[in-house]
């Protein structure tokens, strides 16, 4: 049997499997079964994020390409094409699922489905390296803990502005909240963990050495995490006081409607009137909060004194001095003017005075209460350019011309000093997260451990066309749901925009490309998950195992080239 097929490990059953593989894949075609396993791979990969409620799929997604790693310890003649293999695997994953940035620009599609790629590239060389000099089992250990370690820098590493969490495997499962209900215990990470030890475990059993007991640890850890989500799920209880919210979903044109430089732009009085209008519709007296997207006022300075006498603000102020039990959360595109000082990293002089640029939330109530959120975690490359300050003027203005602001009125937005919480009153307490920040499940956290009880997400997802993504990131709003236990308000601009409960099941949703406003009492819970506590512990225990075990490994490569020299004298 051709030793490409073939693992020192494998059993009666193993080698049984392997001369199936023999007789579809003879010797001479290697070269086709390396690169059915990566369509494979990747087609598992797509068919999960195209459509999430395909998310069960990763749990065997990564088996094509642990077989292909296989390949390289048995035919190391054909290391490089192996490691292509490899690498056009990650690459095929990252080009179909996020090929929706192209709409923005295209340029980022390119970098950032490269770049990943690259970044989830890190994990498998160090699989490789450790299973070489460490053995096959701490090999699995590496992978585990190197992909682990890579998912949380995306998450957490605040001096890594390159992050791209949107990929992270945790994330696959939004649209499977009865399968994911122990994400309140750890968080994303923990799906993440739980579908590569899935994937290891099913690739040994087909691969190197299947036994009954590995059969029974296999479906014991694929079917009792679920079993116990579904026993939870159909269990749990919704806690807090209620609270009638209104959420709004105005429909403009991203490019068009909402761009002051198109023929088709909507003026921003007509902007603001559609939004009171819409709101109006689902008002009863027991309202209390009314949520609109991701910039839906644009040019609004932050002094207080300037928002006030704003012009097109009046009609906002006289709309809550109205219904004045009323509290407006609202997506607001504003400006900071410092003056002729360069007050931060990020302030442009625009005609002599230093600004910044803000994708900001307000929250506004009858009577001139307000108070103002920044957008902490902005997205690269759309709302920053990552590591702007170390580039020279003339790389800096290129990428300038080259990148499509996202919401913005400079490429580099300004950065919010950290998440803050709206104080409604002394039951009600609203946490803003503003699009891309529902990734980050331990930053919603912190704003959960300020005493958040509501989670208010404000977004535009018209900028991204008709794309699967504004699918996707409604079923990623029911992700930080499960983990913190809170009911979510999301109001988008386009849609979907809704309420979901604190299962993470959907109480109410809009279509999308419909002006709608519509109407939920959700319950405003207290009570803080151990997720919420402790945040993404996984990662942070993941990323030390990964350091030890770099150790070791480099450890023993050193004890086997100091032997080399005395077995020679011998």
């Amino acid at each position: 049997m051709p030793h490409y097929l073939v693992s020192d490990q494998s059993n009666s059953y193993v080698l049984w499997l392997d001369r199936i593989r023999l007789k579809l894949f003879p010797k001479q075609f290697f070269k086709a079964y390396v690169l059915l396993l990566v369509a494979l791979s990747s087609s598992l990969f797509y068919l999960s994020w195209c459509s999430c409620w395909f998310g069960f799929l990763l749990c065997i997604a990564i088996v094509p390409m642990l077989a292909i790693m296989k390949l390289l310890t048995t035919t190391p003649e054909k290391k490089i094409f192996c490691w292509t293999a490899i690498l056009l695997t990650l690459l095929l994953w990252n080009t179909l699922t996020v090929w929706w940035i192209y709409k923005a620009a295209f340029e980022g599609f390119l970098f950032a489905a490269c770049y990943n790629t690259v970044c989830l590239a890190l994990p498998w060389f160090f699989y490789y390296y450790i299973r070489k000099w460490s053995g096959l089992y701490l090999g699995y250990l590496g992978l585990v803990t190197s992909w682990l370690t890579l998912e949380h820098a995306h998450l957490s590493w605040t001096y890594w502005e390159l992050t791209f969490p949107w990929l992270n495997l945790g994330n696959g499962l939004a649209a499977l909240p009865q399968w994911i209900q122990w994400y309140e215990y750890t968080g994303i990470l923990g799906g993440s963990l739980w579908i590569l030890i899935t994937n290891i475990l099913l690739y040994h059993l087909l691969f190197e050495k299947a036994s009954f007991a590995l059969l029974k640890g296999f479906l014991a850890t694929l079917l009792l995490p679920i079993t116990t989500s579904f026993m939870i799920y159909y269990a749990y209880q919704e806690k807090g006081m209620d609270v009638e919210a209104v959420v709004v979903q105005p429909n403009f044109d991203s490019y068009t409607e909402k761009n002051s430089t198109d023929p088709s732009f909507v003026p921003y009085s007509d902007q603001i009137n559609r939004l009171l209008t819409l709101s109006k519709e689902q008002l009863t007296p027991a309202t209390a909060l009314v949520v609109w997207p991701e910039s839906a006022i644009d040019g609004c300075w932050l002094e207080e004194k300037w928002t006030h006498a704003y012009l097109l603000m009046q009609p906002i102020f006289q709309f809550l001095e109205r219904y004045a039990s009323l509290h407006l959360i609202t997506g607001v595109s504003s400006i900071c003017i410092y003056g002729p000082n360069k007050a931060t990293q990020t302030a442009e002089r625009i005609d002599g005075s230093y600004i910044d640029t803000f994708n900001s939330v307000f929250y506004l109530k009858a009577g001139g209460k307000t108070a103002i959120y920044h957008k902490v975690k902005r997205l690269p490359g759309g709302e920053y350019i990552p590591y702007f300050h170390l580039l020279s003027d003339k790389a800096l203005s290129w990428l300038k011309q080259r990148f499509l602001d996202i919401g913005g009125i400079i490429p580099t937005l300004g950065k919010g000093d950290g998440a803050k919480v709206f104080e409604i009153d002394a039951h009600i307490k609203v946490a803003p997260i503003i699009c891309y920040e529902l990734l980050y499940g331990a930053f919603v956290g912190s704003s959960v451990q300020q005493g958040a009880n509501l989670l208010a997400v404000t977004t535009n997802d018209g900028w991204w066309g008709n794309t699967p993504i504004y699918h996707q990131f409604f079923q990623y709003s029911r992700l930080i749901a499960i983990a913190h236990r809170r009911s979510v308000m999301r109001a988008a601009n386009t849609g979907i925009s809704g309420f979901i409960d604190q299962r993470g099941a959907v109480i109410a949703a809009t279509n999308r490309l419909e002006a709608a406003a519509m109407r939920a009492t959700v319950r405003a819970n207290n009570q803080m998950t151990f997720y919420s506590l402790y945040g993404d512990y996984i990662g942070h225990i993941a990323s030390w195992a990964c350091l030890l075990l770099f150790c070791i490994m480099r450890m023993m490569r050193w004890r086997q080239k100091k032997r080399k020299p005395i077995l020679a004298t011998a």
